[in-house]
């Protein structure tokens, strides 16, 4: 079931719905907002800029973890391979 949840972000009103619930939204919303603070600290300009800006963090962010979470997976697999290997060399 979708929840459907209005949050505030630069001023403007959105209703947003998602699976994840209303908890989850909240905390995506927050977590827009943050970003949006940090770009736009002790600078002045314009929303499309800040947007735009803003937009690339994120962007940034899912590189970053899409990298770690590849690197994590090789790390899991060779170790899975090492072990499997292991276990064979043990039975025969």
């Amino acid at each position: 079931m979708s929840s459907s949840v209005k949050v505030t972000i630069l001023g403007k009103d959105f209703f947003l719905k998602s699976e994840g619930g209303e908890e989850y939204i909240n905390e995506v919303a927050e977590y827009v907002k943050q970003r949006i603070e940090t770009v736009q600290k002790g600078k002045t300009m314009d929303i499309i800029s800040t947007v735009i800006l803003t937009c690339i963090n994120i962007a940034d962010d899912y590189f970053q973890a899409s990298k770690a979470r590849e690197s994590l997976i090789d790390s899991i697999e060779g170790r899975s391979l090492f072990l499997s290997n292991k276990i064979d060399a043990q039975l025969h």
